[in-house]
């Protein structure tokens, strides 16, 4: 059976090996690579993107008006990173008057851990460490504060 070329419904089927439709093909393929180039040079594209910093834990208020927060550095700096908001923690520091450790606080709930200065490299002070916020009683936070002036200040986890 064959098809009257000059048949109505077939003078509407679309020619695709025509010369305009060569053209639009090229002109698309070339557009299309034009747009890749122009993503793939931007800085943006370049670098993956960081995953956005954690919201900080709130700690549920517990209807006790005596707690406070502390900021402390740690002796050992590397703790720190194994440290998130919401977490238990006990105290302890070294007392030279009693020769021994000495526990300042105990069960301590971590609010915040905040990096470290940007300026501190890599010969930086235990002092340029993380600076670790803790939320204590009202008298612990203040012998916890005072001692760690003093002395180097270190954490266990609960």
């Amino acid at each position: 059976m064959r098809f009257d070329p000059r048949a109505h419904w077939n003078r509407l089927r679309p020619r695709l090996g025509g010369r305009r439709w060569h053209r639009l093909r090229k002109l698309v393929a070339a557009g299309l690579l034009i747009t890749a180039a122009v993503l793939a040079a931007r800085p943006d594209a370049a670098e993956p993107r960081a995953a956005p910093p954690p919201p900080s834990a709130h700690v549920p208020f517990t209807g006790d008006l005596a707690l406070a927060a502390v900021p402390v550095r740690l002796a050992d700096t590397g703790v720190a990173e194994l440290l998130t908001p919401g977490m238990r923690v006990d105290v302890v520091t070294f007392d030279e008057s009693v020769e021994g450790r000495k526990v300042l606080a105990s069960m301590a709930s971590v609010l915040s851990v905040r990096p470290p200065p940007a300026g501190a490299g890599r010969l930086a002070s235990a002092r340029d460490g993380p600076l670790v916020v803790l939320s204590l009683p009202e008298e612990t936070a203040r012998e916890v504060a005072a001692m760690s002036l003093r002395n180097p200040v270190a954490v266990t986890l609960r």
